[in-house]
């Protein structure tokens, strides 16, 4: 939930970004259908004849009128007129003209191709005349190698030409530049950058009323960073920003009280501040209070308003609301059992952002319903996106007489195995016998049947099974899980074998010396092995007790 409650602070800064959305009706100009329909053709006459004169926002909204229109020819004559006429007025030393063109450029769209290089040079124009947002876009083009060479000293320069000049503007009164000011010192953009350094001027934005800096300093204060650490000071602006309805501030401080990992949690004003983003139809705290709500053992009253929450937080989008709605519908703990809508919910959640656990419950409803390919592409692609209930679930449908999966141990164990390399302890203990117990079990049916150079085949794999498995076991810290890692346990695991060995071979073959011979090979092989496993295990357990400086 946390990753999403930030979205509020990049919403912010993109509202900041230098390159401007492309030019679409939608959001430039309005268009000239706004004009009463008696007047129409008129206004068109008018926009025409000021083009004519040399007015680029009208030959600009001409080619939005007739891209909307449909009627190419015209759109890219008037879109054409614009571009020359911003030229000319850039060449002639307009600023603004330069920006303009730099964004457009940059940016491209339907009326007019994207051009980097262009935008580069109408950038550069203007960040030599003095404009922060150009040199800072110049630097950043630069930086990246974006519309001509990479160039760090020529980024360095004029990442330094910006800072100074938002510096200058936010002693003048600038609260925006103020913030782009902190920002080139957060990011550490120039030298001898500081969080420390930001400070000030996030301070000056966030006084002014800056919805982002105000954030960007609760941040600070909240954490520690430049700032000594004040969870109070992070509440305050927190709360300046929520009471001007800036989501992400609400859910910030509905997560501090309910977490209480900066301050002693406060679950009633958890509950009051994600009530009051619920009430904003935020569907982040939406989930949230639902989520608070489904804790211990929820009322029938609880769970009804929880599962009304998690719906209308999914029907805004957000998928995992969704989820949540389809687990309460499908186990009837909101008060309503409806397996229908469960499917509904499950396959938005599912289709929306390919969820995992979406995919693995929804999976479970085409099992249910007896549409067991469906079901199991569901469940390949859930375990695929390492879901690890999907894993475990793959692995033994592999193994299972009469699944429609095909038998194959070998991916079983490769699922078990995956999802012990992601912290399973139990599939790895599956994965761990399944390949002993398959090894062993050739080895013997090889034997017993008579096949003698199979079975000393099956016989070394078996002994190359076992130090990988044991090797694999000691990586992934399960060694406790199979075996003990003392020398009489390991004397007797390995006896044991040295007799199985002896036993298996001597009636198989009838030759006891060889197969003396085999088993007591075979004991001191996983004796020394074992052995050698126990102390390695011993020294990595010393290693995460007492670990070194600085590891």
């Amino acid at each position: 939930m946390k990753k999403h409650c930030k979205w509020w602070l990049l919403a912010g800064l993109w509202g900041l970004c230098l390159a401007q959305p492309p030019l679409h009706a939608s959001q430039d100009a309005p268009s000239p259908a706004s004009a009463g329909e008696g007047d129409f053709g008129a206004h068109l006459s008018g926009l025409r004849e000021k083009a004519h004169n040399g007015d680029k926002a009208a030959a600009r909204e001409l080619a939005v009128h007739y891209d909307v229109e449909g009627n190419a020819p015209e759109t890219s004559k008037w879109m054409s007129a614009y571009v020359s006429l911003a030229e000319k007025e850039a060449n002639g030393g307009d600023v603004d003209s330069m920006l303009d063109l730099g964004k457009l450029f940059y940016t491209g769209s339907r009326l007019y191709p994207r051009n980097l290089e262009k935008a580069r040079y109408w950038f550069t124009r203007a960040a030599d005349s003095g404009n922060a947002a150009a040199q800072y876009q110049v630097a950043v083009m630069a930086s990246k190698g974006t519309g001509g060479p990479k160039d760090e000293e020529t980024a360095s320069l004029y990442y330094e030409k910006a800072l100074q000049t938002w510096r200058k503007e936010a002693d003048a009164g600038d609260s925006k530049a103020a913030l782009w000011a902190a920002l080139v010192y957060e990011r550490k953009l120039v030298p001898d950058s500081s969080p420390e350094k930001s400070v000030p001027y996030l301070l000056h934005a966030a006084e002014s009323g800056n919805l982002t800096a105000q954030g960007l300093l609760a941040f600070k204060y909240r954490d520690g960073l430049g700032v000594p650490q004040d969870a109070a000071k992070a509440v305050e602006w927190f709360e300046k920003a929520a009471g001007r309805k800036d989501l992400g501030a609400v859910m910030e401080l509905g997560m501090m009280y309910r977490d209480g990992k900066y301050m002693p949690p406060d679950r009633e004003k958890a509950l009051n501040w994600f009530e009051k983003g619920a009430e904003w139809k935020d569907p982040y705290s939406m989930a949230a209070l639902a989520d608070m709500l489904m804790e211990g053992s929820p009322s029938g009253e609880q769970a009804a308003r929880a599962l009304a929450l998690y719906r209308e937080a999914a029907a805004i989008g957000y998928p995992p609301a969704a989820l949540k709605a389809a687990e309460l519908l499908q186990n009837g703990k909101g008060g309503e059992l409806d397996a229908d809508e469960a499917y509904r919910l499950l396959r938005r959640a599912a289709d929306a952002t390919g969820d995992p656990k979406a995919m693995y419950m929804l999976a479970q409803v085409y099992y249910t319903r007896g549409d067991d390919a469906q079901g199991d592409s569901l469940m390949k692609a859930s375990a695929q996106a390492a879901y690890l209930p999907a894993m475990n679930r793959m692995a033994r449908l592999h193994l299972l007489p009469g699944s429609t999966l095909s038998w194959n141990p070998v991916l079983s164990y490769y699922y078990w195995n995956q999802a012990g390399e992601l912290g399973d302890e139990g599939a790895a203990s599956a994965a761990f016998w399944l390949l002993w117990g398959s090894l062993l079990a050739a080895w013997i049916v090889q034997t017993v049947f008579g096949a003698a150079d199979k079975a000393a085949g099956e016989w070394v794999v078996f002994m190359i099974g076992c130090i990988y498995t044991v090797v694999a076991c000691l990586r992934n810290g399960l060694w406790d899980r199979h075996l003990s890692d003392k020398a009489p346990a390991n004397a007797v695991y390995s006896l044991v074998a040295a007799v199985a060995v002896t036993l298996i071979s001597g009636f198989s073959y009838g030759y006891w010396v060889g197969a003396a011979f085999a088993g007591v090979f075979t004991g001191i092989l996983c004796f020394v092995l074992l052995q050698l496993c126990a102390a390695l295990t011993r020294k990595r357990r010393e290693h995460l007790d007492d670990p070194k400086d600085g590891e």
